[in-house]
């Protein structure tokens, strides 16, 4: 597959926070049936970007809508969690599989609009915790790559409606490129990210709360309505967060007890669902995604 590989330059319309313009060259990536975001190759084995590559920067498969074709009324980009495999292009091919699945699961449950994919470097590091700590500042670092796009989608088509989906550590790319856009020119225009949906998501429980003020404020800016589903029985997040974080995670137990989170924030327990399978959430959830989707109005 040819990849358009966007490199940034500033423009007046969004150089208040360095979010910027692109432009294309090419490069290569492994085949997906879905239009492609990719920041493949971006990072190194410590999590740390790689020299040359920029902090907004990010390439595409040459079809996504907004910055490669035109406009669409209604965008979901669907952003894939942690995964080691046993090489990398193992690891490329199952989260182009993952996003397939997304967009198949959503499209069945309802959802006439476009899935496009972001696909990050999840499977970076090693060592005793896997290479789960490189993989969060991986996932921490396409925070703002993520947010570029958001904003180059919305200054080519302004009437767009986009929302972003996320499993497992996606939402720490996700929840960190609402931190990006918060009081950059995506806000100041007026533009929100219509929904947001984390599906078993690989992040503190704390986040949507008080208790994380950047986190918190980002989410009542950016976001009209923010929805998180858990499930109380996924042994994945138990492992990783109790045994790696000493911690809980907010896709085990929706936001933490005691907590304020924020006000457009909504938790779905899906723990009858879902139950113990951290990759079976699409799969059950679809149904619930779409229709928190289109009945936004009840729950802001």
């Amino acid at each position: 597959m040819t990849f358009n590989r966007r490199t940034f330059l500033k423009r007046s319309a969004v150089t208040t926070t360095g979010l910027a313009a692109v432009v294309g060259s090419t490069g290569t990536a492994a085949a997906s049936d879905v239009p492609l975001i990719s920041t493949r190759d971006h990072f190194d084995d410590d999590g740390n970007l790689k020299s040359g590559y920029g902090t907004f920067e990010y390439d595409t498969s040459g079809d996504v809508p907004g910055v490669d074709t035109g406009c669409v009324g209604d965008l979901t980009v669907f952003i894939h969690g942690w995964d080691k495999k046993s090489s990398e292009s193992d690891a490329e091919q199952a989260a182009h599989d993952k996003i397939s699945h997304a967009r198949d699961e959503l499209t069945a449950a309802g959802y006439d609009g476009t899935v496009v994919g972001y696909t990050w470097d999840n499977d970076v590091g090693g060592g005793v915790d896997y290479g789960w700590g490189e993989a969060q500042n991986a996932a921490q670092g396409n925070g703002p790559k993520l947010a570029q796009f958001a904003v180059d989608l919305k200054y080519n088509c302004p009437s767009a409606n986009v929302r972003f989906v996320s499993h497992s550590l996606g939402a720490q790319v996700l929840l960190s490129s609402l931190r990006s856009l918060n009081g950059s020119w995506f806000t100041d225009n007026g533009y929100e990210v219509l929904t947001t949906h984390l599906l078993g998501a690989a992040q503190d429980n704390e986040a949507p709360t008080q208790e994380w003020p950047d986190t918190y404020n980002a989410i009542s800016n950016v976001v009209t309505g923010a929805f998180n589903y858990y499930s109380e029985a996924d042994d994945v997040l138990q492992w990783v967060y109790n045994t790696i974080e000493f911690d809980q995670a907010l896709g085990e137990t929706g936001a933490e007890d005691g907590n304020t989170p924020a006000p457009n924030y909504t938790d779905f327990d899906g723990t009858g669902q879902v139950g113990d399978n951290h990759s079976g959430y699409l799969t059950n959830l679809s149904d619930e995604i779409v229709y928190h989707q289109n009945h936004l109005g009840s729950y802001v």
